[in-house]
């Protein structure tokens, strides 16, 4: 009973926190507890026997440990690796290790992060082409959280395979978010001039709430009715564009039709994540990821195979407050062709914000008892993944693992004043696959990282991800 009693402390500090923050506890989660503190033994020896130890997060440091990871893959044609912090190099690196391994060994040619798919096309020519410069183009993206030193490895790396003859098959690099549009804005306008002047001056008006950073800052704000509005006339826009297509198309090229129209769904997706309420409500954005990245494998085709980087909360199978995850909306269409891979560690650093103080480093001390990664580290292995669809069908072991527990969860933002406060209930079956890293450090923030703009209060919504706490998701402007 008194195991009980303390972990329900936990919670309910986390609910408290995270109403103080921005976002209320989710529907149904604070009232729930796991089984027990304690986390049985043979949870804890079953974690031991089926872990598949990895000797380093490094990247380019060979494949002997990772063959083992070749079966748990299988023929899958997305690989979603989470994260549970969003900035953590340890888990940064060991991204770009599985990309890698999932390049020369598993044939994957396509990369995408939660991140804007407009300004993404900058890198995806600089992988491919070598056109710019790797440090321009990933400081365009305009994601402080991946602009570190560990991601700029990782495009390196990638420029550096394609650079090779041998390799035939080239890496695309791709974002899947949609959280800013005025980008997406400009390219749409810049291909109506080109086929549709007319047309252009149309679009200009309707899209004028998103012409610029400016522009679409000061317009965050306005009401429910006007993002619906708009909506409706991005609609007739999206409408005038496939009656128009096969003019436009003669006068162009299928392709530059194909990424206009990308664009506009881009803007209008945006719009509807403005539209609704957005308290406690990720749907619109997750169901847009999740329409995105489908929509890059149908551009890449057939045989496309793609990893994502995202944080534990989009990549989950699992709920995300009051709609689907963007994990959950890719398994009902991929099924057992997805591999969703969680992050979790004991005790280390990360860098994230601080309300009021910007970009820093924080560390925290061991997980709490009882917690996921708790058990993850009382098997007492530095670096490990284990496969959890090969767990026991019955008996303790399978009872732990189906109910909800535990886990820790760090977005955009964290206060060191209540550790605690950052572990929400979550089923360990809503990924298949748990990545554990004993001790972490932070990520490397690049030096000519874009500057850390706060837009309003609150810029990034400190949100639960179904119990989860993922911070960078705002109500009123984009993680930056």
């Amino acid at each position: 009973m008194a195991h009980d009693v303390s972990i329900r402390r936990y919670l309910a500090l986390g609910s408290l926190v995270l109403e103080l923050v921005v976002c209320p506890t989710l529907p149904g989660q604070a009232a729930k507890s796991p089984s027990s503190i304690s986390v049985p033994s043979e949870v804890t020896s079953w974690f031991k026997s089926a872990a598949i130890p990895l000797d380093s997060t490094s990247p380019e440091s060979g494949w002997d440990d990772l063959r083992r990871m070749e079966s748990t893959i299988g023929n899958a044609r997305i690989v979603a690796m989470g994260e549970a912090t969003h900035g953590t190099r340890e888990f940064f690196q060991l991204k770009h290790r599985m990309l890698e391994f999932l390049v020369e060994k598993k044939g994957f040619t396509v990369f995408g992060i939660e991140a804007n798919w407009p300004e993404s096309l900058a890198i995806n020519d600089y992988v491919l082409n070598g056109s710019g410069d790797a440090t321009e183009a990933l400081d365009s993206l305009s994601f402080w959280t991946w602009n570190t030193d560990e991601v700029l490895d990782m495009i390196r790396w990638m420029r550096n395979y394609n650079q090779d003859p041998k390799h035939t098959n080239k890496v695309k690099f791709f974002g899947f978010d949609m959280q800013v549009a005025h980008v997406a804005v400009r390219n749409a306008e810049r291909y109506l001039e080109k086929v549709d002047p007319g047309e252009a001056k149309v679009a200009s008006t309707v899209l004028a709430p998103f012409s610029d950073a400016d522009r679409e800052r000061e317009s965050a704000g306005k009401s429910r009715y006007f993002w619906q509005k708009t909506g409706e006339m991005i609609d007739s826009l999206l409408e005038w564009l496939e009656l128009r297509k096969q003019v436009y198309v003669e006068a162009s090229s299928l392709k530059e039709w194909t990424l206009a129209r990308h664009n506009l769904d881009i803007v209008r997706q945006a719009v509807e994540m403005h539209s609704v309420d957005r308290s406690g409500n990720f749907s619109p954005r997750d169901q847009a990821m999740a329409a995105n990245v489908e929509w890059i494998l149908d551009q890449e085709g057939p045989e496309s195979k793609i990893m994502l980087w995202a944080h534990n909360g989009h990549v989950s199978t699992a709920p995300l407050g009051d709609g689907a995850s963007m994990g959950t909306v890719l398994r009902k269409t991929y099924g057992e062709q997805m591999v969703v891979c969680g992050f979790s560690f004991d005790q280390g650093s990360f860098q994230a914000l601080q309300r009021g103080k910007g970009l820093r480093q924080f560390t925290v001390g061991p997980a709490i008892p009882g917690s996921l990664d708790a058990a993850l580290a009382a098997a007492e292995i530095p670096l490990f993944a284990v496969d959890l669809r090969a767990a026991p069908s019955s008996g303790a072991v399978a009872e732990w693992l189906n109910t909800p527990q535990p886990m820790r969860s760090i977005g955009a933002i964290y206060s060191d004043s209540a550790p605690e406060a950052y572990f929400g209930l979550v089923s360990p079956h809503s990924f298949d696959v748990i990545l554990f890293v004993k001790y972490t450090t932070a990520a490397h923030e690049n030096p000519k990282y874009s500057e850390i703009e706060f837009r309003g209060e609150p810029l990034w919504g400190a949100r639960a991800h179904g119990g989860r706490q993922e911070g960078h998701e705002r109500s009123d402007a984009p993680m930056r």
